[in-house]
């Protein structure tokens, strides 16, 4: 039977090396990215920020009534784009307004003369939700006592004031709803 070739270097170290690990957490947006990229390039958008930071670039209020959709750049050249945005009918004369705004503000986040032209397509936009703050209800005598056992009494600290409100909307809501508390 034949030996095995023995895999070491020079050194004396082998070659067999094993795969790199990280030993950290990674950020979600940096893992996504990886995976978003391609197919917002298949879109037209050379760099996946100008959709995944559009409230950044033009801001709350612009950014509620519209979305980008496509950036096209003339081909062979980086410069002198077409933006696509998509916004409502009632709200596409305001933008037609401020294009030359926005043209800016998309060019200032490139760094660059990127963008030339503004298209403004009108079309429904994806719905967000409303963020709406619960309420606090009144807690009944049993869960303020199972509440103050778990956080204490006296004198609080911020992190255990911010548990106790934490607590109070939690058992209130069970309690609206009819549950035990932790229940769903």
């Amino acid at each position: 039977m034949a030996k095995q070739p023995d895999k070491t270097s020079a050194k004396g170290k082998t070659d067999d090396k094993k795969p790199f690990r990280r030993r950290s957490t990674q950020r979600a947006s940096r893992v996504a990215s990886a995976l978003v990229t391609p197919a917002l390039r298949a879109k037209g958008f050379a760099q996946a920020e100008v959709v995944t930071r559009w409230a950044y670039i033009v801001g709350p209020e612009l950014a509620e009534s519209t979305l980008p959709v496509s950036l096209r750049f003339p081909r062979g050249d980086r410069m002198g784009a077409t933006l696509t945005v998509r916004c409502e009918s009632a709200f596409a004369p305001l933008l037609s307004h401020k294009a030359g705004r926005v043209i800016e503000m998309v060019n200032s986040f490139f760094g660059y003369q990127a963008v030339a032209k503004l298209e403004v397509k009108q079309g429904p936009l994806p719905r967000q939700p409303r963020k709406m703050p619960y309420e606090k209800r009144a807690l009944g005598e049993k869960e303020a006592n199972q509440l103050r056992s778990l956080v204490g009494e006296g004198e609080l600290s911020p992190l255990q004031e911010a548990v106790k409100s934490l607590g109070e909307y939690v058992l209130s809501e069970a309690r609206e709803a009819g549950q035990k508390p932790g229940k769903k």
